[in-house]
């Protein structure tokens, strides 16, 4: 009888065996939060980046339906960046300020976004205004078009004079896309 109650009593764990697994499983967990937090803004990066190629698709269709040309517009450098996309006349929109506003007659906006600071997102371009023409679908001025982290990753939109859009990403190294020349 005395042993069953000895084996009863040797069921549990000790208190230093606890301490080990919970110093062992706070290391793994303080090196997994990082590579969790990087993920997440990848995500963002990418998410942000595939919306502005989608955007410059449609400007060219939107060319090609409406039979007149339609011009992507960036406003502004960095975080609280903006693009418009609109139709009228070259310059007739603008993005700044936080609100989409046309000055010229017979210019009208078809879509605005805004890149908020609180996604630690920055947008930069080498060209102002892009034209999409209805004709053949092509861009008077190519360019591209960066969406970068504040950490230096960024996923760049290269616009060729066909109007067709593709991507490579600049900085740190993005799985699934292929490095800026």
């Amino acid at each position: 009888m005395n042993r069953t109650a000895t084996r009863r009593l040797s069921l549990g764990f000790t208190l230093v065996e606890m301490c080990v697994c919970v110093s062992v499983g706070a290391t793994l967990l303080s090196q997994a939060v990082p590579s969790l937090n990087k993920m997440r803004q990848e995500r963002v990066l990418r998410a942000a980046s595939g919306a502005l190629a989608d955007d410059l698709r449609f400007a060219r269709a939107e060319a090609a339906r409406m039979s007149d040309s339609v011009y992507f517009r960036v406003s502004g450098k960095g975080a609280n960046a903006c693009y418009v996309l609109y139709a009228g006349k070259r310059d007739g929109c603008d993005c700044a300020g936080g609100q989409s506003a046309c000055k010229a007659p017979g210019s009208y906006v078809i879509k605005a976004e805004w890149l908020p600071a609180a996604k630690g997102l920055q947008l930069r371009s080498n060209a102002e205004t892009l034209e999409f023409q209805h004709r053949q679908g092509l861009v008077t001025q190519t360019g591209s078009i960066d969406v970068s982290l504040q950490s230096g990753a960024g996923i760049r939109q290269v616009i060729a004079i066909t109007g067709r859009v593709r991507h490579c990403y600049t900085g740190a190294k993005l799985s699934g896309i292929p490095k800026c020349a």
